[in-house]
């Protein structure tokens, strides 16, 4: 059974929280030992005079005759305890609930194992919450018990192997000594001996791991102090002298991101901190369409649902004015512009969501560069399908390499619906490795207190109008539409039909609705196309539709039903794609796209007035099902399942760019903007007289210049 070994000098406020803290969270059968290091502070060993009639452990004090250091003390322990293992405690640690039986398990899981090093927050690689970086306190203001049971819970004890044992509180197998020897005297009273240690049990074929389950508390400096930075950098260059891997190997344990280490360390991270969260929000500046519409809706969803965190959002200095104050009035969302996404190394989250897909591979190298994990949206596989949407084979080529590669790249894919997941699978698109979940839009329509515009081009229309809205693709079937169109002027002359949607290129079925309207002169009279319009303008042409159609070949989730609904006109819809899951049973529909019948169900729609409502209400009801709660809901359990699983190792791309070093916390933004207005206020000095004067003289003058400049400009 381990001996537990606690070296004291000094620090008696440190080293009896240590003792307390060991007494209660350990079996009362396990020995331990004090090793007195002759300080001349004595508190500590009065308290445990007095204190030992109620021990229920044995604890032994050994006192040598001189002072032997940190070091000195720890040999001494080797021979005092053998034959047992030996778990070393710094007398300014605290540990937490069952640390003894959980290190214990770890040392045992392997036969291989030299020594076992635990959590903290002040240990070099193992300090948490933030990786990398120690901290005199516990982030979150947790006592150490509640830490150390939090990260015992989420724990997966994988008990990662790492370069060095980590010195505030490690196990050490009684064969790594028999091996290897003890700590080396040539580091004198400390600094580096357990590094030495650790290389020499590496070079005979033993690890080194963590107990991932166990977190401890380390004050830190308590017995050392600043005076022993020279002999620190003189220890490490014996190390470096002597083991010329082991800085290469702490750098790269260090920065792996991929690591069974870094997954265990975000694990245990996340319980003690908040993780960040940012959103893509790069689309906002593209043209208004269904996109931007479920970008903006499922930012304000999370930042309503976490009302109490601060979010980001980046988005690049093109994003309109009214788009900027709507997404800074949320309060709660810090907006940061980002100037170029091949060139940003600003900041790192631990989450970058992207509520629509990827573009390029610039966009995606981005993405991984700058959060820990990345997970896309992705709404539908129709160009994937459909080669006529780009200009050649190469470009739908180019197109489908890029989808396979960012849904194999990213940790996480939020697909829209049932049915764009069940393409995924179809397509051979979807595996294991990533997580993904169906968390559908949100179909609250953030556009409906918008003012509606009647458009100038329907200003004199008379009579009543159906629409149909949405971008002219192939597979929006607005030929269909003027099919029934013909088929309804014989029994509703005075019907109209409306076209409101943008033309892209390619791709537009525009070529084959032009062709139609000459062959059919009489249709085209009863025809307008008033192409891209604005939000006000889309929110009338909603509500003044007698009724709207919806007869899409193929969609991802279909909003259009749900705004018609909101905005009290009846909706005829197709069932094809996502739609069969989407839309009420009892919504009118297409069936079998035959004109004549479609004809005839839209002119009794026309004619049967409040009756129509009917439809509306069943929509409306099953909008509940799909707000932006539930929807940022579903995203929040994707975002948990993905911070547990490793970092995808997808990386062909993007391995050249360095990790940023800044961690987003929620400060980052104010500094942020001044940090932008000093660079503004540099280019502004750089582009005036003196500064381009200043600029172009040698450095040797530069100084003499500038205090002439001051003194010229003071009088």
């Amino acid at each position: 059974m381990p001996v537990v070994v606690i070296p004291v000098y000094n620090a008696p406020d440190e080293s009896i929280a240590c003792l307390d803290s060991v007494l209660r969270h350990t079996p009362t059968d396990v020995r331990v030992l004090i090793i007195d290091d002759h300080g001349p502070d004595r508190r500590f060993f009065e308290h445990l005079d007095e204190s030992r009639s109620s021990l229920r452990h044995r604890v032994d004090v050994h006192r040598p005759r001189s002072n032997g250091g940190f070091l000195g003390s720890c040999n001494l322990a080797f021979e005092l305890t053998n034959p047992e293992d030996v778990i070393l405690v710094n007398s300014d640690v605290i540990v937490g609930p069952q640390w003894y039986e959980r290190i214990v398990a770890a040392a045992q899981s392997s036969s291989d194992i030299a020594t076992v090093s635990v959590f903290t927050n002040n240990g070099t690689i193992l300090s948490l919450p933030h990786r990398n970086s120690p901290c005199p306190d516990i982030v979150g203001g947790w006592s150490v018990d509640e830490a150390a049971e939090r990260v015992a819970r989420v724990s997966e004890s994988t008990r990662p192997v790492i370069p060095t044992a980590v010195g505030h509180c490690f196990l050490i197998k009684r064969l790594a000594i028999n091996l290897v020897g003890g700590f080396d005297p040539a580091f004198g009273t400390g600094y580096g001996e357990e590094v030495d240690f650790s290389q020499r049990c590496i070079r005979v074929g033993l690890r080194h791991i963590v107990a991932d389950d166990v977190f401890v508390f380390h004050k830190g400096s308590s017995s050392f102090t600043a005076e022993a930075r020279p002999q620190q950098i003189a220890h490490e260059a014996i190390v470096n002298s002597r083991y010329p891997w082991y800085a290469g190997a702490v750098q790269r344990v260090c920065s792996d991101t991929y690591s069974p280490l870094a997954t265990a360390v975000l694990r245990a991270s996340l319980v003690l901190r908040e993780h960040s969260i940012a959103f893509d929000g790069h689309s906002l500046a593209w043209k208004w369409s269904g996109t931007q519409q479920v970008t903006i809706g499922f930012i304000e969803g999370m930042s309503r649902l976490l009302a109490s965190r601060r979010l980001a959002v980046m988005v690049p200095p093109s994003l309109p004015d009214d788009i900027k104050h709507r997404l800074e009035s949320l309060g709660n969302v810090d907006v940061i512009i980002i100037e170029d996404i091949s060139t940003d190394r600003s900041l790192r989250f631990d989450v970058l969501v992207r509520p629509y897909q990827v573009n390029s591979v610039e966009e995606l190298r981005w993405m991984k560069r700058i959060a820990s994990r990345c997970i896309v949206a992705h709404l539908d596989f129709i160009s994937y399908n459909n080669p006529t949407y780009f200009n050649s084979d190469h470009d739908w080529l180019t197109f489908r390499e890029l989808t396979n590669l960012v849904l194999a790249a990213v940790d996480g894919i939020a697909w829209i619906s049932e049915y764009v997941k069940s393409d995924a699978n179809r397509l051979g698109l979807l595996t294991g490795s990533v997580a993904n979940l169906v968390t559908y839009n949100g179909v609250e329509l953030p556009d409906s207190t918008d003012s509606a515009r009647c458009p100038a081009r329907l200003e004199t229309l008379e009579g009543p109008m159906i629409s149909v809205l949405g971008v002219a693709f192939h597979h929006k079937n607005r030929l269909f539409a003027l099919r029934i169109l013909r088929e309804l002027l014989g029994t509703n002359p005075d019907v109209t039909l409306v076209f409101a949607g943008p033309t892209p290129q390619p791709g537009s079925s525009h070529d084959e609705e032009s062709e139609f309207l000459r062959s059919n002169p009489h249709v085209a009279s009863r025809f307008v196309d008033l192409g891209a319009v604005d939000v006000p303008e889309r929110n009338w042409v909603l509500a003044h539709s007698a009724v709207v159609l919806y007869p899409t070949l193929s969609e991802g989730f279909g909003l259009i039903p749900f705004e018609a609904a909101s905005a009290g006109s009846p909706v005829i819809s197709s069932r094809m794609g996502s739609l069969t899951e989407v839309i009420p049973d009892d919504v009118p529909s297409f069936g079998n796209f035959d004109p004549q019948e479609c004809a005839t169900l839209v002119s009794r729609m026309i004619g049967e007035g409040a009756g129509r409502r009917a439809p509306n209400n069943s929509l409306i009801a099953r909008s509940e099902q799909f707000s932006w709660h539930e929807s940022c809901s579903r995203m929040l359990a994707l975002i948990d399942d993905v911070l547990k699983r490793p970092k995808n190792r997808c990386e062909g791309v993007w391995a050249e760019a360095p990790v940023p070093s800044q961690l987003y916390t929620p400060d980052y933004a104010k500094r942020l903007q001044a940090e932008q207005e000093r660079a503004h206020s540099y280019q502004r000095w750089s582009s005036s007289i003196w500064g381009r004067i200043i600029i172009g003289t040698p450095r040797s003058m530069r100084r003499r210049l500038v205090k002439f400049a001051y003194r010229l400009v003071r009088g």
